[in-house]
Order: C-alpha cells, then structure tokens, then sequence
C-alpha cells in the first residue's frame, strides 16, 4: 500500500474551491454558486449548510469574477497617480470608507509606470485592465499622465476626479481644493507680517502647479503687492526648488518670503536659504501647500495650506454615488492655512489654523 506524500514544508496551499465547498456540504457546485451569487431560491437549511461549510474550509469568493461572468459591475475602481504619495493616500482611504457605507466594493490601482529613464507616464497595462473589467463607476486621485488615454472609460463609466484638474468633458465631477483661496489666505499671512517683496517658488510641472501660481498672482495683485510679487519658474520637486533659490540669490533678486507650490518644493527652498546662510524665518520667511507631515516637523516648522484631503476623498464618493444619475461639475473644498514658525519672527509651538470664509 502506497501512503500519499506529505507536501514538503512551506509549499503554499491551493484556495478552496466551489467544488470543496460543495462535497463539504453535500449539495452540488450549482447551488454554492447560487448561495453566493445572493439568489433567492434557496432554503435556509441548505444556504446555512453551504456558508458553514465555507467558514470551515476558509473559502472567499472571488468577488471579480462573479462579476465578469454575471455581466455585473458591482465595483468602484479607484486610478491613483502616484501610490507612494501621503496625501494621495489621505483622499484614497476617505473615498473607500465614504463608498464602503454605501456598500460599494473598491479596487485601487497604480495609474502611472517609470519609463526606465526617470519620467512617470501612463500604465497602459493598468487600463487595459481596467477597460477589461468594467467597473461601476471610476475615481481618479491626483494628476494622472496622459488623463485624454482616459476619456473612452470616462464617457462608458461614471468618473470623479479627485485632487486634481486634468478632466474630459466625460467626467461627472472634478473635486479638488479651492487652490484660489488657499493661496489667497497664505498672501494675507504674509502681508499681515508686513512682507513688501514676495516669490512663488513653482508653476512647471502641471495643472495643479500652473493652477497656484495663477491664484498667487491673482492673490498677491488683490493685496496690492503689485511688481513686489513674482513667478520664480520651478517644478514640483525639492531640486527645482534648490535651483530656483540659487538663481534668485545669484541674481540677488531674494524676496522677504516665498511661496511654494507645495511642501516637498518648500522644504527644497528651506535647504537651499540655509546652505546660502539665509535664516528662515528672519532672513526669509516660507509657506509651503498640502500640508504634509513633513510640514509639522519641528525642524521644518512648515507654515502651509491644509487642502482638507480627506474630505476630497470623502466628496469625490458622495459625487461618484451622485454621478450615476448625471454629472455634477467642479467642486472646490475650501482649505485652511495652518501657520507655524517658517513664516513669523512670533513664537508659534503651537500651530495657528486660518480658515477660508464661508
């Protein structure tokens, strides 16, 4: 008599199947499948039979593939730029508890791929995935590259964009946060302070970055700032940032504060005040936008404008629910300016927050 083989240690088991399911509770693959799939016709004997026995054995449904061979799209897939930003993750996690209630499954998926030399562009295997399993309805966090490859999910499927201002004319709602009163709350600040010359360290890079530079320059025009503010040309990152305040000294062209286009860019300017010996905030005062974690760093001591992420996420959803019913247009979520010690000469160990009027 031959003894079957114990598998060797470490060897991953199989996933129960249907098919288990069914031998475990007598009855056949067609009713564990029905029991799932919520059908009506179904004792409660047998149904407590079949959930029992599935307990038992740890079997999950796949979730996806119901729904593929139903024809159903019982899903939201939520399309995140960049998975490795915080922020990103702030809106992400709101839009799938907001959703969750709503009793909306949620798929997260990557929308953007390195190009091997450096450059995040479009992850056409992502979508092509997506175009495959057609979700219920698609949230989009951040500026996703290429957002125009979108516009044949966007006009098939409900579309919210969140945190961004890339959009179709496909698209139920964009959701974002009102950049025009954030960076109008942190140039009253500033003047507040009596800063006579100021810079928005930013503008490349995007809509968003080209969005803030516009509402700084409406904001510094509206507070009589006149030829006193400027655009100082730079990108999203923290090197851009650095060059830009070299240029801005080599030039001797320094401002009593800057402006950047968000906290990663400030803390790039920051670096680069205290490698020329500049002081911050004596020297030159620095607001920075998003409000990050990195903003509440006691070293940094960051004064920035707090978009109110998670309620972007928690809107993006309640627009998308709204959305399968028409489109919904552009909703503006007004932020708040959280001031600490990189823009006031005060002791600030506790964060002052300035909130937009409603």
């Amino acid at each position: 008599m031959t003894e079957l083989a114990e598998p060797p240690a470490g060897t991953p088991s199989r996933p129960p199947t249907t098919r288990a399911v069914a031998r475990e509770a007598g009855v056949s693959k067609s009713l564990v499948s029905l029991v799932f799939n919520g059908g009506d016709n179904v004792s409660d004997a047998r149904r407590h039979r079949v959930l029992h026995a599935a307990e038992r054995l740890g079997y999950r449904p796949n979730r996806v593939a119901q729904s593929l061979s139903a024809g159903r799209r019982d899903f939201v897939a939520i399309l995140v730029s960049n998975l490795h930003n915080p922020l990103f993750a702030e809106i992400v996690g709101a839009a799938k508890a907001r959703l969750a209630e709503a009793g909306q499954r949620t798929m997260i998926v990557s929308a953007q791929v390195d190009d091997g030399g450096g450059a995040a562009v479009l992850d056409r295997d992502n979508i092509a995935v997506l175009r495959d399993l057609r979700p219920a309805g698609l949230i989009t966090v951040g500026t996703i590259p290429d957002f125009n490859q979108l516009a044949d999910l966007a006009a098939s499927i409900p579309t919210v964009v969140a945190g961004a201002i890339d959009a179709t004319d496909e698209v139920v709602a964009t959701v974002r946060s009102d950049d025009a009163a954030g960076l109008d709350l942190v140039v009253a600040h500033l003047a507040e302070q009596g800063v006579e010359r100021i810079a928005f360290v930013g503008g490349d890079g995007g809509t968003v970055s080209a969005s803030r530079a516009a509402a700084f320059q409406a904001a510094a025009a509206l507070r009589g700032f006149g030829d006193r503010a400027w655009i100082e040309r730079a990108d999203f990152t923290e090197v851009g940032a650095r060059r830009a305040v070299e240029r801005l000294i080599a030039e001797e062209r320094l401002p009593r504060a800057i402006v950047a286009v968000n906290d990663i860019t400030a803390v790039g300017v920051i670096t680069a005040l205290e490698a020329a010996g500049v002081p911050v905030p004596e020297g030159c005062r620095v607001a920075g936008y998003d409000d990050t974690m990195l903003a509440a760093i006691p070293r940094i001591s960051l004064t920035s404008v707090d978009p109110d992420n998670r309620r972007i996420g928690r809107v993006a959803a309640e627009a998308l629910l709204a959305g399968f019913e028409g489109a919904l247009g552009e909703v503006l979520i007004p932020p708040r300016l959280v001031v600490r010690g990189s823009s006031t000469l005060t002791s600030t160990s506790t964060p002052t927050a300035f909130s937009t009027p409603i």
